[in-house]
């Protein structure tokens, strides 16, 4: 599916205030294996909106559009407005529930004006401007959005089957990634030592594009292992390992939610394809240009290390300063330090 979000908010589209919902959307959907193709601010004005929505959904390049922003009572709230005029036919039943969810959180649910429907092959959805509240309402109507997109781009089946449950990480996730040859591996390593001083639980997974091997010949469970098995543990007083033979590499989600329940986050090198959020490593002497701010602009970018100044639409870390990259993985993803 082919997710974007849409920030209304005049202060974010003037700089004045970072926007937090759309990262928070962003997040949301990568924990549960959906990327979100484009991002964009723009202010509350409602010829703005509906050109913008217009063209988003008449391009083709999107199956869903979520707007965050703008659905509330105050004179610049005009999203819901906006949004009718895009819309050909309206889905009442969206905004009801979300309505109706976070009416259990708090009365002034009942102000919320948001509305859903389609134009085209298209899914648009309002979400509020908060972040929490954003998420909250955009997981109280999930359920039905994969299977309602299906349905709008032609599915001729009677009644489709509620789709599989996606696979949703037991833990928060970010990615390293970076042109070979950047230090990718030494700036995780000294975070992973940072946040383990710090008192984290920490899982680490490396990408490697090729084969490998971490067993020996000779070695009983190398033997094993050869002979056939599909899948061989080894286990002692102290650690555990799991040697399993598999065609493919199974998706980054699976990998974290069959294996690292017991921890407090897990670091990956590498799935730079991924939708998991990302932190780009950047060295100037190696490449002039980023990953995913260049011709490719991935909107799980989530901030970049780097040992020289850039002007980026996400937060600009020091590559020499690993101290301060773990604080910002702490506060963004662990919820501050640990106590």
């Amino acid at each position: 599916m082919k997710i974007a979000v849409l920030t209304l908010s005049d202060r974010s589209a003037r700089g004045e205030r970072a926007d937090a919902s759309a990262p928070a959307l962003v997040d949301w959907l990568a924990q549960r294996g959906y990327g979100v193709v484009q991002t964009e601010i723009i202010p509350d004005d409602t010829v703005t909106i509906v050109s913008t929505l217009s063209q988003w959904a008449d391009s083709g390049r999107f199956d869903l559009i979520l707007t965050t922003g703008g659905t509330g009572v105050a004179p610049r709230d005009v999203t819901p407005e906006a949004t009718l005029q895009v819309l050909q036919r309206v889905i009442p039943g969206i905004g009801e529930q979300m309505r109706a969810r976070s009416l259990q959180k708090t009365p002034h649910a009942m102000l919320s004006r948001a509305v859903a429907g389609i134009r085209g092959t298209c899914l648009i959805i309002n979400l509020p401007g908060s972040p929490k509240g954003a998420v909250e309402c955009l997981e109280a109507v999930w359920e039905a959005v994969p299977h309602g997109v299906a349905k709008i781009q032609g599915d001729p089946s009677d009644c489709v089957p509620l789709p599989a449950k996606q696979t949703v990480l037991p833990v928060p996730a970010v990615s390293f990634v970076a042109k070979s040859g950047t230090g990718k591996t030494t700036l995780l390593e000294q975070v992973v030592a940072e946040l383990k001083q710090r008192g984290w639980r920490l899982g680490v997974i490396k990408h490697d594009a090729h084969r490998f091997d971490i067993d020996h010949p000779g070695k009983d469970s190398y033997r094993l292992t050869a002979a056939g098995a599909d899948t061989m543990l080894i286990s002692s007083p102290a650690k555990l390992a799991v040697v399993k033979q598999h065609q493919a590499s199974p998706p980054i989600e699976e990998l974290i939610a069959t294996y690292f329940g017991d921890v407090d986050i897990v670091l990956t090198e590498g799935f730079k394809k991924s939708g998991l959020p990302k932190i780009e490593v950047h060295r100037a002497e190696r490449s002039s240009t980023l990953l995913c701010r260049g011709e490719d602009h991935d909107p799980s970018l989530v901030a970049v290390a780097s040992d020289e100044p850039l002007q980026l639409d996400v937060p600009l870390l020091g590559l020499n300063d690993p101290a301060a990259v773990a604080s910002f993985v702490e506060q963004r993803f662990l919820g501050g330090a640990k106590r």
